[in-house]
């Protein structure tokens, strides 16, 4: 009964926090924040507000979705958290909007300074992925005076988040701005694309995308004075005959990791089937090829000790440019 109970109390208080607060940051909605902020100047009598929202809001959500931009409002709401005290008050109030309300007796200078601080640790954004984006955020603020309420002392710091709005748009062209989101864009690409973790030596892909290398790879050949060698090489018995189903997966997974180790990190191997793999070399003569192949054997017979388990073969042709007959 006592644990019945228990539970409801933590459903209500879950239920009457959701309530109050906003769905996506966390923070006070604008309902409550107002609420918050009216009680402690009733009983502080003094304090500073400071509005802030973000500029070109729009643009993120249409460059990068909306998925990025809650991630951007969630992470400044994050940020103005963590640089509150517990007495303070901090409210999404519109979709890229924000209101912090600090029940202290300050002035002027110390409202500029706050606005400094926030706009500086929010200056850029990481993004899913470990890109980052650059932000600009405007500011207003208003000190309480005697006679204000929320909505009064409202009403002025957005005045002046007005102007600092106007400001920001004086200062930055449009092409300015364009020319910062390309820089973004172009990071958060790099980010996408790049290899996280470079293993070292051959670079493994499943077989549709070594095709897809290899086609590239052809149509580099065009223009390019370069040699690119295939090398196919395959498992056998040592009698014409693929080894047994229970020796060859043990093998296959040995030869994997001779290649990959015997290799460069500039070239590019895959599972060709079973018993064979593919090997794309870049930038070697048919000689030495020739000793990459012999190596890799070598490596591969060692590892699997003295007897003779597995034979390996292999075949090497050179790569021509695509379009072109071979000779």
């Amino acid at each position: 009964m006592i644990t019945t109970i228990q539970r409801l109390k933590e459903e209500n208080e879950r239920l009457n926090h959701r309530a109050g607060h906003d769905w996506l940051t966390g923070l006070y909605d604008r309902e409550a924040a107002e609420e918050k902020i009216n009680r402690l100047i009733q009983e502080r009598g003094c304090g500073v507000m400071i509005l802030l929202d973000v500029d070109r809001f729009r643009r993120i959500n249409s460059r990068y979705g909306h998925i990025v931009g809650d991630h951007v409002l969630s992470s400044i709401a994050a940020v103005l958290d963590s640089m509150v005290f517990r007495h303070d008050v901090v409210g999404r109030v519109d979709d890229d909007e924000f209101v912090v309300f600090m029940p202290v007796n300050q002035d002027e200078k110390f409202l500029q300074q706050r606005c400094r601080q926030i706009r500086e640790r929010l200056k850029t954004m990481g993004l899913p992925g470990g890109a980052e984006i650059s932000i600009s955020l405007s500011t207003g603020g208003a000190i309480c005076g005697q006679d204000d309420t929320y909505r009064s002392l409202f009403a002025r710091a957005y005045g002046e988040l007005d102007k600092d709005k106007v400001s920001a748009r004086e200062q930055t062209s449009d092409s300015d701005a364009r020319k910062g989101n390309f820089m973004v864009d172009l990071k958060q690409v790099r980010g996408e694309l790049a290899e996280q973790s470079l293993i070292p030596g051959a670079y493994c892909q499943d077989y549709e995308t070594f095709k897809h290398i290899y086609r590239f790879v052809e149509r580099r050949l065009r223009r390019a004075e370069i040699s690119s060698y295939i090398l196919l090489i395959t498992l056998t018995d040592g009698n014409g005959d693929f080894p047994p189903l229970t020796r060859r997966e043990e093998q296959m997974a040995v030869l994997k990791d001779e290649i990959q180790i015997s290799l460069r990190s500039g070239d590019v191997f895959t599972q060709y089937s079973s018993c064979q793999y593919l090997v794309m070399i870049s930038d070697a003569s048919a000689e030495n090829v020739e000793m990459i192949a012999d190596c890799i054997c070598t490596a591969f017979y060692k590892a699997i000790g003295g007897e003779c388990q597995g034979v390996l073969l292999h075949h090497c042709y050179p790569m021509w440019p695509a379009g072109e007959k071979e000779p």
